[in-house]
């Protein structure tokens, strides 16, 4: 899990047309009935706004970092947009369902395992409907649009290679254990293999013929674009690489 780095929407996509268009439609729909998650299957805007995700997140999953077909690629709503399992009661975060704020790019284990799940910091308030100040809030959920995971969690690289929270801290804990697909058996396994690379890695890198390739690869290891990059980054420097 890292930072992603993408930007604003591109004004040239017409996506920040087509959402608010959107929007009105199941605001109506908002003001005479409960919401489901049937009311948001545009399946036309939803294909474009998977498409750019797909792109600018390089066909990664924001949570587990597994590359994705463009089959597999799902859209995920950092707040859930039908419901929220928390609270019977709230809506969910139906007119933060076309903000590019809330929109990122996942897995579909890490999406089926998050769902409506969106638990928030004790004493933290819930936003109501229409309500777009995010600061109000504070999820457990770290949210890689806004901060950096490096500074909640860290690998374990002697125990099946788990994701794990840094010190103590909870929304780490909860965030691979129970808000995401990253600690999953098939996920501990691809980074098994990954690991696997990066020790190869360590036995040509010091050979002086090899230096400038090895320099090339541990860039593309640590790259964004790159597979597992967070986990590739953390290794290396544990390793005295970076």
């Amino acid at each position: 899990m890292i930072k992603i780095k993408r930007g604003e929407i591109p004004e040239n996509s017409g996506l920040r047309k087509r959402g608010k268009e959107e929007l009105q439609k199941i605001r109506e729909l908002a003001n005479s009935r409960r919401l489901k998650s049937d009311d948001f299957r545009n399946r036309r805007l939803w294909s474009k706004f998977k498409k750019l995700l797909y792109e600018l997140h390089h066909g990664k999953c924001c949570y587990c970092e597994r590359k994705l077909s463009r089959g597999q690629a799902q859209v995920e709503h950092f707040r859930p947009k039908a419901k929220v399992d928390e609270d019977k009661h709230h809506p969910g975060y139906w007119w933060l369902a076309y903000s590019w704020r809330n929109l990122l790019l996942a897995c579909g284990d890490c999406n089926t395992k998050k769902g409506a799940k969106f638990p928030l910091e004790t004493g933290s308030k819930r936003l109501n409907p229409e309500d777009c100040d995010l600061e109000k809030e504070e999820p457990i959920l770290i949210n890689p649009l806004e901060e950096d995971p490096e500074e909640f969690i860290e690998y374990d690289l002697c125990a099946k290679l788990m994701v794990k929270a840094l010190g103590k801290c909870e929304r780490g804990e909860k965030t691979v254990t129970k808000l995401t697909g990253i600690n999953d058996t098939h996920m501990m396994q691809e980074r098994a293999r990954k690991l696997q690379d990066y020790e190869d890695y360590k036995l040509w890198a010091g050979l002086k013929n090899e230096k400038c390739r090895a320099r090339k690869r541990l860039r593309e290891y640590i790259s964004s674009s790159s597979q597992f990059s967070g986990f590739a980054k953390f290794y290396f420097k544990k390793m005295g690489y970076l």
